[in-house]
């Protein structure tokens, strides 16, 4: 069999270089410093390698599956140091259009409503 190309990381570093020239990198202030892949890990299936970031603001060493919005999984090892996955590598799932860089805790409202006994405000 012949060499496969790597359609996958190719595709990858394409955007991340169309990312970079496009300056939106630049809007997530904490992140524009970083590089995105830091590594790469190959997970045990056809196709698996995933690029290794670190450029997430209080994370760890995350599995980067997209950027934006944001995907991230936790490593295989870590499952190996414990029951309890730490804070830092949790994983990351963001399914809205807007990524707050910011949040205002005093200003900030979460309200229960729906299939409760008592709506909460």
């Amino acid at each position: 069999m012949g060499h496969q190309p790597d359609i996958v990381g190719e595709r990858r570093r394409l955007i991340r270089r169309c990312i970079a020239a496009g300056g939106l990198a630049g809007t997530f202030t904490s992140w524009s410093r970083a590089t995105w892949a830091e590594g790469h890990i190959d997970l045990p299936f056809k196709g698996g390698q995933r690029d290794l970031t670190n450029a997430f603001p209080q994370k760890g060493e995350m599995i980067l599956l997209r950027t934006l919005p944001p995907l991230l999984e936790t490593p295989l090892t870590v499952f190996d140091h414990g029951v309890f996955t730490p804070n830092d590598q949790f994983y990351v799932r963001w399914h809205l259009a807007n990524i707050p860089t910011q949040i205002d805790g005093a200003a900030f409202r979460l309200n229960v409503h729906g299939a409760v006994k008592r709506n909460l405000a």
